[in-house]
C-alpha cells in the first residue's frame, strides 16, 4: 500500500502534469499541513522513490525542473490503495480522509462496492465498540478510560455520514 505522501502525490497528478513545487502551493491551499504536513524535502523525495517504482514519470517538458505525471502502474496502484483504504477500519483517520478525496479515480461500480464494503465494517465496528462502552458504564470505569471509545464511535457516525454523501 501507497505512504499518505504518495496517496497524495499520485492523486494530484491525477489531475494533471505538474512540478514538485506546484504540488506544494496545491497542497498548502488545500490546507492539509493541518491534518498532513507535507514538507517539501518529504515530496521530493517521495517523488524520486515514486519514479524508480514506475508510478510516475519526468514528462520531459522542461530541461529546468521534472514535470512529473502518472503512469498507467500509477494509476493503478493509486486505485489498489483507495480501495483497500475502504476496507480498513483505523484509528488514522487520515487514511479514510485520503481514500474519499481521491475516490474519484474509481468507476462508479467500484466506488459503490467500496462503499458498502466500508459501511458493513463500520455497521461492525460501531455494534462492537458501543458493546464494549457499555460493559465500561456498567462496571462504572472513570471517563478517561471511556473517551477513546466515544472519540472512535463519533469518528464512525462522521464517516458513516460521509460515505451517504459521496
Amino acid at each position: 500500500m501507497l505512504s499518505k505522501t504518495s496517496i497524495v502525490i499520485l492523486g494530484l497528478l491525477c489531475k494533471g502534469k505538474k512540478n514538485a513545487y506546484d504540488m506544494l502551493k496545491m497542497i498548502d491551499s488545500m490546507n492539509m499541513k493541518y491534518w498532513l504536513p507535507i514538507g517539501a524535502t518529504t515530496l521530493y523525495e517521495t517523488c524520486l522513490r515514486l519514479q524508480k517504482k514506475a508510478f510516475i514519470e519526468d514528462s520531459g517538458e522542461s530541461q529546468a525542473k521534472a514535470i512529473y505525471r502518472i503512469t498507467d502502474k500509477g494509476k493503478q496502484e493509486l486505485k489498489n490503495t483507495v480501495i483497500a483504504l475502504f476496507n480498513q477500519v483505523d484509528y488514522d483517520t487520515v487514511w479514510f480522509c485520503l481514500a474519499v478525496m481521491y475516490s474519484d479515480i474509481l468507476n462508479k461500480e467500484e466506488l459503490n462496492t467500496a462503499k458498502q464494503k466500508r459501511a458493513a465494517l463500520l455497521d461492525e465496528y460501531e455494534k462492537g465498540t458501543k458493546q464494549n462502552r457499555d460493559i465500561m458504564l456498567q462496571h462504572k470505569v472513570p471517563y478517561s478510560a471511556i473517551c477513546a471509545i466515544e472519540r472512535m464511535i463519533r469518528i464512525v457516525e462522521m464517516e458513516k455520514e460521509t460515505l451517504s454523501k459521496l
